[in-house]
Formats: C-alpha cells, sequence, structure tokens
C-alpha cells in the first residue's frame, strides 16, 4: 500500500512507471486517493456530518482575515485525479485496473485537526507560513467539537502488472 500523497504530491504517470518497473509479472500495487481529489463521496461521509467541516471553517477564517481568495467551489471544478485520468497513467507503463472501491474512513474533529497539522496536508493552500496556517487551522478547530465523528471519503485502486505470477 503506497500513501496517497505518493502519488497526489508527484508527477502521476512517473511513480505508475517506477511502480511497474519495480512489481514482479502479477504482482500488486495498491494506493488510495482522497475523495476530494478523486472526485467521489461515500454515502457515509453525508450521512455523519453535523455541522461545516474543518475545511470549510478553515477557508471561511482565512477568506475573512487573512485576505484569502478561495478556488472555485469543488463542483465547478475537475477532481484532479479521477479515476478515469488514473485508469489512463495505469494503462500507460503496463498496469491493469483490479478493483477500484470507495471506502470511509471514520474519525474524530480532533484526528482531522491532527492530520491538518502536518505541513503538506496544512491548509489553506496558497501564499501562507505553516505558522500562518497553523493559526487559521486553531482559530477553526476552536469553533468545533473535537470528539465529533467525520467521514472522510478514499478511492481505494488496486492495480496489477500484466503477466505470469511467479
Amino acid at each position: 500500500m503506497v500513501c496517497n500523497s505518493a502519488i497526489w504530491k508527484t508527477d502521476v504517470p512517473a511513480v505508475f512507471t517506477a511502480v511497474h518497473r519495480v512489481l514482479r509479472p502479477g504482482g500488486r500495487f495498491v494506493f488510495n486517493i482522497g475523495g476530494g481529489f478523486a472526485g467521489v463521496t461515500h454515502p457515509d461521509e453525508q450521512t455523519v456530518r453535523t455541522g461545516p467541516s474543518l475545511n470549510a471553517l478553515i477557508r471561511q477564517i482565512a477568506t475573512r482575515n487573512y485576505d484569502y481568495t478561495p478556488p472555485p467551489a469543488v463542483g465547478d471544478q475537475r477532481p484532479k485525479l479521477p479515476l478515469d485520468t488514473v485508469l489512463n497513467h495505469l494503462t500507460g507503463p503496463g498496469l491493469t485496473l483490479v478493483n477500484a472501491e470507495v471506502t470511509a474512513q471514520q474519525s474524530t474533529m480532533a484526528e482531522k485537526k491532527a492530520w491538518l497539522s502536518i505541513p503538506v496536508f496544512a491548509r489553506p493552500d496558497g501564499d501562507f507560513t505553516h505558522e500562518q496556517r497553523m493559526e487559521i487551522l486553531a482559530k477553526a478547530y476552536a469553533q468545533t467539537t473535537p470528539d465529533a465523528p467525520i467521514v472522510t471519503s478514499w478511492l481505494v485502486v488496486v492495480a496489477q502488472r500484466a503477466g505470469e505470477q511467479s
């Protein structure tokens, strides 16, 4: 299994080509892509939510207090790595899709805050220092309930290198 940031934070075709090179024939490559990047939502994500997401609160605070201009709403832009794009990247070096499934990870607002504290995942994007992002995160988190349940959607992909298994 490969961490999703090894996929979306890099040159995707180059990663898939390198994976093909190191897999033995019949070997499998399993990775996940965050729902927002893949353009997928697990049904549980909508049923659990009780208020604005931590990301939405971060955007609100950054817009109001830090002269942030958010990108167009998710519905107005194409996801960065939808399944059809992933399939194109897989087939180039000779990998085939075995399975793709939308899953849900249940956690809490406190866990989401910890995740968004990691520099590569910190929000909002744009010209902010990590310190500023952490200030914005703290202000947004203060408006939440730490143990509130949240659900995050993931696209889990299983691909295989063509050929006989050894």
